[in-house]
């Protein structure tokens, strides 16, 4: 009995074992890693067969599917995502990339960059005079401190310049010999109740020699003096603009008809204890000035021009200030036959009544009360620059005198602008302004206070 067991064990090794030892080296032969686990995988070169069968694998094509909505979709949605892909994405790539590229300087970039090392150096201008609009100056600097410019406006105002500017310590000089045209005056009458609707025009020339020195006494104490001279005419303004000798007497206004040529003298002094810190100025300012006029050659007229002015800067806190400005100014006939008219004191624009345009109203004597709120509504990152919006309230007066000021003299205007500043300058403001008789707009690169 126990011999046949053993002869059907014995049968059954001869069988069996050979066959699962062969499936077991062709296994391996097939696939070098085998069913074992990566611990025990043996490696080994690939042979023929093998790579044959990699590649019928790889270039085996993809199954074929049954259409559905995805296929029926997405042609109509390449056609109408195409326009948006280049327009949104693919133009500006292209876009930015070029003009983020480096590049060599072409032409007109290296031309402007050689002018300006030679000393001729462009710039646009907000005002070469009064209502000259935007203007193109040339200036040649070269040979400083010489220098020479020209200036043409968009109304064809026109400002040429030469002279020399000497920055010592504590004293300074400056000369200059000036020809400039003012094609476009504004000159309502003479008068605190002149009517806006009287609104004439005017051109006047003028060339002019000046010499001025001014000594620091002390930081912020200046003095200085000057001698001048200068030749005027008048005559009908430029372009369309209603002339003041077709609506206006012009006989009553000195100046209108005749050509005036004086010899000037002039004295002033600021005490000057403002700075700009961290982008507000702080502190007061007091300036006064006073310019004497005698008529030379035909001209009899002899007058002089007093002004003054007090500024004064109330931070509230490092976002917000108070500014305030009072300007006055004062004309004094001494003798002969009257002040020319284009040399009277004005009221209005930048400089004494924002919401009324440049000369509004014009007689002997001027003041002007100018306040300002100014607060911060963006910094640079860095602190390298911020805008600010500022709100101001303005109230100014002209008449015969000062002292004879009556409270229908008086004209208000208010309104809002922004100004953009580095930490220790002014770059420029913009404004709205409105008053009684309509609004006025104006970008200005300096600011009088």
């Amino acid at each position: 009995m126990r011999l046949g067991i053993a002869a059907v064990f014995l049968v059954l090794a001869l069988g069996v074992g050979p066959n699962l030892v062969a499936a077991q080296a062709n296994s391996e032969r097939h696939n070098p890693l085998g069913a074992t686990s990566p611990d025990t995988a043996q490696g080994g070169a690939i042979v023929g067969a093998d790579a044959q069968v990699a590649r019928d694998t790889l270039l085996r094509p993809p199954a074929d599917h049954s259409t559905d909505w995805v296929d029926v979709a997405e042609f109509p949605l390449k056609v109408v995502g195409w326009p948006l892909d280049m327009l949104l994405i693919r133009i500006p790539a292209w876009a930015i990339a070029n003009l983020t590229a480096p590049r060599p300087p072409n032409f007109i970039t290296r031309g402007y960059r050689a002018a300006v090392e030679f000393g001729f150096v462009p710039t646009i201008q907000t005002n070469i005079g009064p209502r000259s609009s935007v203007a193109y100056e040339q200036q040649f600097t070269r040979f400083h401190p010489f220098y020479a410019s020209a200036a043409v406006s968009q109304r064809l105002s026109q400002r040429y310049r030469m002279g020399v500017v000497l920055d010592g310590e504590p004293v300074s000089f400056s000369s200059e010999v000036k020809w400039q045209r003012d094609a476009q005056r504004r000159f309502h009458g003479i008068g605190s109740q002149t009517t806006h609707r009287d609104d004439a025009f005017f051109k006047h020339d003028s060339w002019s020699a000046t010499a001025r020195a001014s000594v620091d006494a002390l930081r912020f104490f200046t003095l200085s003096a000057g001698a001048a001279y200068e030749h005027n005419t008048v005559g009908a303004p430029i372009g369309e603009d209603e002339s003041i000798f077709r609506s206006l007497p012009v006989e009553t206004l000195y100046g209108a008809l005749e050509q005036t040529e004086f010899a000037q003298l002039e004295f002033g002094g600021t005490v000057d204890l403002s700075r700009m810190e961290n982008f507000q100025q702080k502190g007061v300012a007091i300036g006064a000035e006073g310019r004497f006029f005698f008529g030379v050659n035909d001209t009899d007229s002899d007058f002089r021009l007093l002004s003054g002015f007090v500024h004064s800067y109330l931070p509230i806190n490092p976002q917000q200030l108070v500014a305030v400005r009072v300007v006055s100014q004062i004309a004094r006939h001494d003798e002969g036959d009257a002040i020319p008219f284009y040399h009277l004191p004005s009221l209005g624009g930048t400089r004494s009544a924002l919401g009324y345009p440049t000369s509004r109203f014009v007689d002997n004597d001027m003041i002007s009360i100018m306040s300002e709120y100014r607060f911060e509504i963006w910094r640079e990152l860095h602190s390298r620059m911020r805008a600010e919006t500022f709100l101001f309230f303005h109230y100014g007066a002209v008449g015969e005198s000062l002292g004879q000021l009556e409270s229908e003299d008086w004209h208000p205007s208010y309104g809002l602008g922004l100004r953009l500043s580095q930490p220790t300058m002014l770059l420029g403001a913009a404004y709205l302004g409105f008053s009684g008789e309509g609004m006025t707009a104006g970008i200005r690169a300096s600011w009088p206070f």
